[in-house]
């Protein structure tokens, strides 16, 4: 079962968009701490910096990205390019070290939209 929790174009205003973008990662991410422990991310087509971000959680153990996901990833980050748009999402598996609060506030200037998947 997919929660989808959708942030519309109009959350990226600021201040308002700030707290919007926050509060519906906060929200995807508790439901998927308590279930299958993974949501699955969009990017947002101008956030291809904050890729490097996601790499980094993988790579430090915090969250894991299975192995194409991962291929793609870094493609796009040396590139600078998405390719496809299937590129910018990607199913995240928050682990153990997870940090709710270090997560949102890396990820709330780079998501499109977060799908929680319990």
């Amino acid at each position: 079962m997919l929660t989808l929790v959708y942030v519309s174009a109009e959350s990226h205003i600021p201040n308002r968009g700030v707290n919007a973008m926050k509060t519906q990662i906060t929200q995807a991410v508790r439901v998927a701490l308590v279930g299958s422990h993974k949501v699955k991310v969009t990017f947002r087509r101008e956030a291809i910096f904050e890729v490097s971000y996601l790499l980094g959680m993988a790579k430090s153990g915090i969250v894991q990205l299975n192995n194409g996901t991962e291929t793609t990833l870094r493609v796009v980050a040396q590139s600078r390019d998405w390719g496809d748009d299937q590129n910018r999402t990607a199913t995240v598996t928050l682990m153990n070290q997870f940090d709710e609060d270090w997560f949102v506030e890396r990820m709330y200037r780079a998501l499109e939209k977060i799908e929680a998947i319990s």
